[in-house]
């Protein structure tokens, strides 16, 4: 067992590799911030090397693709009605039903989820859409059993999943520290625990 993790900045694509991306950088590739961050810049560079690329491939699963859409929804399209809302009706004050009740009816819900899917279309000539397995390769004992503290059911899922698959993953979520699967981060906290381990060798 060890621990493989690299620069997203400096790590060479190889070709007929595959690359699972996490929520985290779908969402920066998505609804990229107006002042990007250092690292936000270097995932954009990294995502656009691997477009680039024609044999390399980025592959999806149903869950990534959930996750995804639903935070970008939730945190801008529905944070974006709500202050319109307010604005109108400074009263306002959504009720806990009111973002399944009422927004997710509306077409204004049906516009967001078209746009994010269009943008996730968009590379389609890059993505492979793959199946999560579960319940065929991955049972209740491979994901279920003993989870790892530092990482959700999600992530533990796409460790899991790369791990099997051979699959780099490319993410930020600084939580992220495990064995056997090739990472590819800007993680300071990433990168400085691989350091560590590398001195310690």
């Amino acid at each position: 067992m060890s621990f493989h993790y690299s620069k997203a900045s400096s790590h060479s694509i190889n070709n007929s590799e595959n690359y699972f991306l996490d929520a985290n950088i779908w969402l920066k590739i998505l609804v990229p911030k107006n002042n990007q961050s250092y690292k936000d810049k270097n995932y954009l560079l990294f995502f656009d090397k691997i477009l680039k690329n024609t044999k390399v491939r980025i592959v999806v699963s149903a869950l990534v693709i959930s996750e995804v859409i639903n935070r970008i929804i939730r945190d801008v399209y529905y944070a974006k009605h709500l202050k319109k809302t307010k604005q109108l009706q400074p009263n306002f004050t959504p009720s806990k039903s009111y973002y399944k009740d009422v927004f997710r009816c509306s077409l204004e819900y049906k516009i967001a989820y078209n746009l994010i899917c269009d943008e996730i279309k968009n590379y389609h000539s890059s993505i492979d859409l793959i199946n999560d397995e579960f319940g065929s390769t991955f049972k209740f004992k491979h994901i279920l059993k003993d989870p790892p503290k530092n990482l959700d059911f999600n992530d533990y899922y796409y460790f899991n999943l790369c791990k099997k698959k051979g699959y780099y993953l490319v993410t930020d979520d600084k939580d992220f520290w495990v064995e056997d699967v090739n990472i590819v981060t800007m993680s300071p906290t990433l990168l400085d625990k691989h350091i560590a381990t590398l001195i310690k060798v």
